[in-house]
């Protein structure tokens, strides 16, 4: 191998660690190994070789599976371990100790992500803020530093980290017409930081458009928020998909009218950038998003979107009820969402960066 791709957190079906970086740098020419945590949906071939790890409990996960990931990975022979997980960090000086080159890609801005976890209590929370601090620092000692976003990237030595956005891959189909129908579509997790209080108050709210439905794709935890969404389903305003593959959760925005995503402004989700938002303008929907600083810089210019109070239930019913109210308007943001994808938030861009990176480390591939 070439090069191996670990996680001991993320399905092997994951979007950015296998469908995005994997596959990218395996079309590219290396030999690329994936570790990963099993998982019951399926992805197309995609040119990479696959070993799993079972799925298991928090703390099993980072004791265990980290180390079993870790394993298999140093014994592929592989030149580079990419890491993609906070808990695989204690990794990287033993696989450099090793003579391995190692790559980290921060996903998250860790110190930050801390912070919303109430459950940890004020004392918790001062810990967990420390240990991520040592997380970043330890994560910064790898060859190179793969950053999601720019907050993110900000606190690696700029002189070895590589900006590599989660924005979408491209489909043919996503280029094509579409039968639309009257539905607002969420995929990914969902919790109450992701605001699934706020959506299930929205789709009861007296703004909320007749006849249109809230399609909900992807794991909604803790499970008892799902009851939360009980008078929706009766109601006929919500369709609960459960977990789908990637393929399917595009599929079911590609046949939706808008997509919402409408994260409440935590310190974690003021500075990120959701691939959900991204996958949302590609598939050409109009788009019901959190009044965040960041996302409306990043969209300024863009006429594909209405920015709403993300704490705001009435506020998210209405957003819906204007676009369903008025079709020039749902139009118009749908197709301007749908070019600003196709100009300037897809993945072939980052990709290349990412390609370019590898072959500053270790060279062009042999094949």
């Amino acid at each position: 191998m070439d090069i191996a791709h670990i996680s001991s957190a993320h399905p092997w079906t994951d979007n950015r660690v296998h469908l995005r970086e994997a596959a990218g740098l395996a079309a590219a020419g290396w030999r690329v190994l994936l570790v990963a945590v099993e998982s019951d949906l399926d992805v197309p071939e995609t040119g990479v070789q696959l070993r799993t790890v079972p799925r298991r409990r928090r703390l099993q996960r980072v004791v265990m599976s980290s180390a079993q990931a870790l394993w298999i990975g140093w014994r592929s022979g592989a030149t580079v371990l990419h890491l993609h997980d906070p808990e695989l960090v204690w990794g990287i000086p033993v696989l450099r100790l090793l003579g391995r080159r190692v790559v980290f890609d921060a996903h998250e801005d860790l110190p930050n992500q801390v912070r919303t976890k109430a459950y940890l209590g004020r004392i918790g929370t001062a810990l967990a803020r420390v240990l991520a601090s040592v997380v970043v620092r330890v994560a910064g000692t790898a060859d190179r530093v793969v950053a999601a976003t720019e907050t993110i990237g900000d606190r690696f030595d700029e002189r070895k980290t590589v900006l590599v956005r989660n924005f979408p891959r491209l489909r043919d189909d996503d280029e094509q017409a579409h039968d639309r129908e009257p539905a607002v579509a969420f995929v990914g997790a969902l919790d109450v930081a992701r605001g699934a209080e706020v959506l299930a108050d929205a789709v009861l709210h007296s703004s909320f458009p007749e006849g249109w439905r809230l399609r909900l794709a992807g794991p909604i935890r803790p499970a008892a928020l799902v009851d939360g969404f009980d008078q929706g389903v009766e109601r006929g305003r919500v369709e609960l998909h459960g977990q789908v593959s990637p393929g399917a959760a595009r599929d079911l925005l590609a046949s939706s009218s808008i997509g919402v995503v409408t994260l409440l402004p935590t310190p974690a989700h003021l500075d990120c950038l959701p691939t959900k938002l991204f996958e949302n303008m590609a598939a050409g929907l109009a788009i019901v998003a959190s009044d965040f600083p960041l996302w409306r810089r990043m969209l300024r210019g863009y006429d594909c979107v209405t920015f709403v109070d993300p704490t705001d239930p009435a506020a998210v019913a209405r957003a819906i009820a204007d676009y369903a109210g008025d079709h020039g308007l749902l139009a118009r943001h749908g197709a301007a969402a749908a070019a600003a994808a196709r100009e300037t938030f897809r993945w072939d861009r980052e990709e290349r960066a990412l390609v370019e990176m590898y072959r500053t480390l270790i060279g062009d591939p042999a094949r």
